[in-house]
């Protein structure tokens, strides 16, 4: 049996595809998406983009993640950095659940 956090990295090794802050930041400047998902309303700043499969993406939004879904992607605003993504306090909550 999988630990949660064997759980989560298998998890984030299959839904979370590339990271797109550069997309994203393309995006935003050429006006085809919200400049709002910069600075969400709960004060916390994007550090980094990743397109994420539209399953991760709905469970993500449940536990309050910022989540654009727009031109047929769903893109994740993960407000942390500097470790591995499925070390991440909602990947392991995520995780958990399942």
């Amino acid at each position: 049996m999988y630990n949660t956090q064997e759980k989560a990295k298998q998890m984030t090794d299959n839904h979370v595809l590339w990271g797109q802050s550069s997309v994203i930041e393309e995006l935003i400047q050429a006006g085809k998406i919200d400049e709002e998902y910069l600075y969400p309303f709960n004060g916390e700043e994007v550090l980094e983009w990743w397109l994420v499969t539209s399953w991760l993406a709905n469970r993500l939004r449940e536990q309050g993640e910022i989540i654009i879904d727009e031109l047929g992607c769903h893109w994740w605003g993960r407000m942390s950095s500097g470790q591995a993504i499925y070390m991440d306090h909602v990947m392991q909550e995520i995780c958990g659940k399942d």
